[in-house]
């Protein structure tokens, strides 16, 4: 009798301890995907995984969330997601690695975003930006909207001195051919009227 008691109260905390495991652990997940306020520098400034953003807006309207690798700026009053940064880090060899920064619009479109990728050399806790790979528009998501025309430009600062500091800018035309549907099924016209958007952005990201 008293080795059935001892089992059963060893099950017994057992099972406490798993229940006190798994309601802590589904907590910090929890917490784990929740998005973060961020509050601006004085420069304007946000801190990303490897570097810092350079915002410029009336920090007064907007409200600035972090959720992974990903930054919304966010309108105050309406809720409107007006911007989307994103960077992405891989390493490429001992003390290289492959930066990719980007800024997006999101509409009936879908997600138009402005990329650049540049190489990073780290040393001894120093970072310099050693060249940009590759610089250009792509609409990322499933639609029937395509690119006419893009340019785009990207400077590495200080020129004169160890690079820091990479801004890039550019603008794009996007388009689609205007059609109409019946029953579910597209049709174009025989003219092929095309619609057209033309956007501009740019962003600043630095190392420190």
């Amino acid at each position: 009798m008293v080795k059935k008691k001892m089992v059963f109260w060893s099950l017994f905390i057992i099972l406490v301890f798993s229940i006190i495991f798994f309601v802590e652990h589904s907590f910090f997940l929890k917490q784990s995907r929740e998005e973060v306020m961020l509050i601006p520098d004085y420069s304007g400034k946000v801190k990303l995984r490897g570097g810092y953003l350079e915002l410029s807006y009336d920090f007064s309207q907007v409200k600035i969330l972090k959720k992974d690798d990903k930054i919304e700026i966010i309108d105050k009053l309406t809720g409107e997601l007006l911007d989307v940064y994103g960077e992405e880090v891989k390493p490429l060899s001992e003390g290289k690695y492959q930066y990719t920064i980007y800024r997006e619009k999101k509409d009936n479109f879908g997600i138009l975003r402005l990329y650049t990728v540049f190489e990073v050399f780290e040393k001894e806790g120093k970072k310099e930006i050693v060249k940009i790979l590759d610089k250009y528009w792509d609409i990322v998501s499933k639609s029937d909207w395509y690119i006419e025309n893009q340019y785009s430009v990207s400077i590495i600062t200080p020129e004169d001195f160890s690079g820091n500091r990479i801004e890039t800018m550019g603008t794009v035309t996007i388009a689609r051919n205007k059609g109409y549907r019946i029953m579910g099924l597209t049709f174009f016209k025989n003219d092929r009227e095309i619609i057209r958007q033309i956007f501009d952005l740019g962003y600043v990201y630095s190392l420190d």
